[in-house]
C-alpha cells in the first residue's frame, strides 16, 4: 500500500514540474499585448451595408498584424487574431505595429506586398494593364474591385516585462470606400444582364500613410441591378440601374478624367458612354458616396432594338397546317 502512494505522489510531483517548465518554456500560452482595434462611425455605416454574411456584425472575420523592431526596423513577430481584438506574448522592446483587415468576404480580393517596410507597406488587387500601353505617362489597366479595407500603424509601442496585459487602443484607417448610383432608363426590357465600367480609380492603397500611385489609373467593373418601374403609369420598360462598389477612391490628377460605360446584352451585345461630365463630381467623392446621375438613358440596339432571347419568346401556339 505504502508503494502504491509513494508511486502517485512521484507521478504527482513529476506531471507538476513538467508543468512548471513548460509554463516557462512555452510562454505563447500566455499574452502581454492585447490589441483592441475598432472603426470610426463612417467606417461602420459603410460596412453595416455588406452583404456578405461572413462579416459579424461589421466586423472582419480576423486582423493581421506585424511588430517592427524600433530600433533595427526588422519584423520581430506577425500573425492574426480573430475579430477586432487579441493577445500575444511579446518580448521586451519598443516597436511600431501595423494592423490591417480586408477579411469581410468568403474569397479574399486584397493582395499585400512591400511589407518588410511600413512604408512600402501597399495593398492592391488583380490588375491587367490594357495592350495600348502608357498615355500620358499613365498606366491604365482593369482591376478587381477591392475588398473593405482598413490599416494603422501604432508607433513607438513600449511592451514591458512580465505577463500582465498591456492594452493598446487603435482605431483602423478606412483604406476603401463604398459608392453607389442610379441611372434612370428606358427600354429595360429589352436586356437581361447589364454591367458598367468606371475608370480613373486609384489601383492601389498604401497602409500607412495616405500616397498612392499617381501615374496609374484604373478601371472597375461591377454588375448592375435592372429595377423595372411598377407604376402604371410608367412606359413598358422604363426603370432604374442601380450599382455599388467598393474602390480606393478617384485618382486625383487633373489629366485623368472619369468616364461610365455601359454594356448591355440580351441576344446582342450594346455599349454606351453616359454624355454627363462626371469628373468633377467624382474626384469630390475621396471617401466614397452617391455618384449622382442626371442623363437619362434610352436603349435601344441596332435598327432600333435588340433581337429577343430565348426568354423573350411568346408562349408556344398550336397552329393547324391545311396541306
Amino acid at each position: 500500500m505504502n508503494r502504491i502512494v509513494s508511486a502517485l505522489i512521484a507521478l504527482l510531483h513529476l506531471f507538476s514540474v513538467s508543468c512548471q517548465r513548460k509554463d516557462l518554456l512555452d510562454p505563447h500560452d500566455h499574452h502581454n499585448l492585447v490589441i483592441n482595434a475598432h472603426f470610426d462611425d463612417e467606417a461602420l455605416s459603410q460596412l453595416q451595408s455588406l452583404k456578405s454574411g461572413y462579416a459579424k456584425n461589421g466586423e472582419p472575420r480576423s486582423t493581421s498584424y506585424i511588430l517592427y523592431e524600433k530600433n533595427s526596423g526588422k519584423i520581430a513577430y506577425k500573425g492574426s487574431f480573430e475579430g477586432l481584438r487579441g493577445g500575444m506574448y511579446v518580448e521586451e522592446g519598443m516597436y511600431d505595429i501595423l494592423l490591417y483587415t480586408t477579411d469581410f468576404n468568403e474569397y479574399d480580393a486584397n493582395f499585400f506586398r512591400g511589407m518588410d517596410d511600413p512604408l512600402t507597406a501597399e495593398t492592391h488587387t488583380r490588375q491587367t494593364p490594357l495592350s495600348q500601353g502608357p498615355r500620358n505617362d499613365v498606366t491604365e489597366m482593369y482591376m478587381v474591385e477591392p475588398d473593405p479595407t482598413f490599416s494603422v500603424l501604432y508607433e513607438d509601442v513600449p511592451v514591458l516585462a512580465g505577463y500582465e496585459d498591456q492594452v493598446v487602443d487603435v482605431e483602423l484607417v478606412q483604406k476603401s470606400f463604398k459608392y453607389y448610383l442610379t441611372i434612370k432608363a428606358r427600354g429595360l426590357h429589352q436586356i437581361h444582364t447589364a454591367t458598367m465600367n468606371i475608370s480613373g480609380m486609384y489601383t492601389t492603397a498604401f497602409l500607412t500613410h495616405e500616397d498612392h500611385r499617381m501615374n496609374e489609373a484604373g478601371i472597375q467593373t461591377l454588375d448592375l441591378q435592372i429595377i423595372k418601374s411598377r407604376s402604371p403609369e410608367a412606359d413598358l420598360g422604363e426603370g432604374e440601374l442601380y450599382g455599388e462598389f467598393w474602390a480606393f477612391g478617384p485618382n486625383q490628377r487633373e489629366d485623368i478624367t472619369h468616364s461610365i460605360m455601359l454594356q448591355f446584352i440580351n441576344g446582342e451585345v450594346i455599349t454606351m458612354k453616359l454624355k454627363e461630365d462626371l469628373t468633377g463630381q467624382i474626384k469630390a467623392l475621396t471617401r466614397g458616396g452617391e455618384i449622382i446621375v442626371t442623363e437619362e438613358l434610352e436603349i435601344k440596339g441596332p435598327g432600333g432594338g435588340f433581337q429577343p432571347g430565348v426568354g423573350d419568346w411568346d408562349k408556344p401556339t398550336d397552329v393547324e397546317i391545311i396541306i
